[in-house]
């Protein structure tokens, strides 16, 4: 009995907390990110193919990617995933109704029009401001808005096949991250708030936090004017 206990102990240094202090990380994210995506995905298929439900969409492609790349950045916590896209997703589908109220010609036309073109540039613009302004970043929800506008979603039946997926993913993400000794919540951390990273011939613009020596924090402050 002690012998089947110790084999099955060993197990546990298949799990990526292990491998890696023991391996070349980037390789081993590589295929990190290749086994969690597959497998997470490939759920989500063959329950659409088994239940005649839709499941898999391509805004889902890269919110695989980052759940599984970036399992530490608040962009890939569930959280984020699942009220980003569904915010993509309404702001997507509210200007398909304009287009379909005050532009019916437009969306008969088989061709990819003007109009359409602007009206779809328009809702990822505002996806990305509603997205920072309620700190839900979330890149891959970009696609959502776009493909919202382009009717993809124009039945029940889709858009509830969405948030289905939407909340089924993270949830597959983590267990997947609990089972290889991943940190990923199961819904967000409060505490930690992510800046927006962009960098200017003065530094960093977000609160910088991050700097671990308090004098780059210090200079920080100072080029951003804020507060000491």
């Amino acid at each position: 009995m002690g012998r089947l206990l110790w084999e099955i102990a060993k197990l546990g240094r298949w799990r990526f907390f292990y491998q890696a202090t023991r391996r070349d990380v980037r390789k081993l994210t590589a295929f990190y990110v290749l086994l969690g995506s597959f497998l997470s995905l490939s759920t989500l298929g063959l329950a659409a193919y088994f239940l005649n439900w839709p499941l898999i969409f391509p805004a889902l492609g890269p919110t695989a990617f980052l759940i599984f790349y970036s399992p530490a950045r608040s962009m890939s916590w569930p959280r984020n995933c699942f009220m980003g896209h569904l915010l993509a997703l309404a702001c997507g589908i509210g200007t398909y109704l304009l287009l379909l109220e005050y532009c019916p010609e437009v969306l008969a036309n088989k061709a990819f029009t003007l109009t359409e073109i602007l009206f779809v540039c328009g809702a990822v613009a505002l996806t990305g401001l509603l997205l920072v302004l309620f700190h839900l970043q979330h890149p891959p929800a970009a696609a959502t808005a776009m493909l919202a506008t382009a009717g993809y979603f124009s039945s029940t039946k889709t858009i509830l096949g969405f948030v289905l997926a939407l909340l089924l993913l993270p949830l597959e993400g983590y267990l997947f991250h609990r089972a290889s000794g991943v940190i990923y919540p199961l819904w967000t951390i409060p505490e930690e708030k992510e800046e927006p990273p962009i960098r200017t011939k003065l530094g960093e613009v977000g609160e910088g936090a991050h700097l671990s020596d308090p004098y780059a924090r210090l200079a920080h402050r100072l080029t951003t004017r804020r507060d000491l």
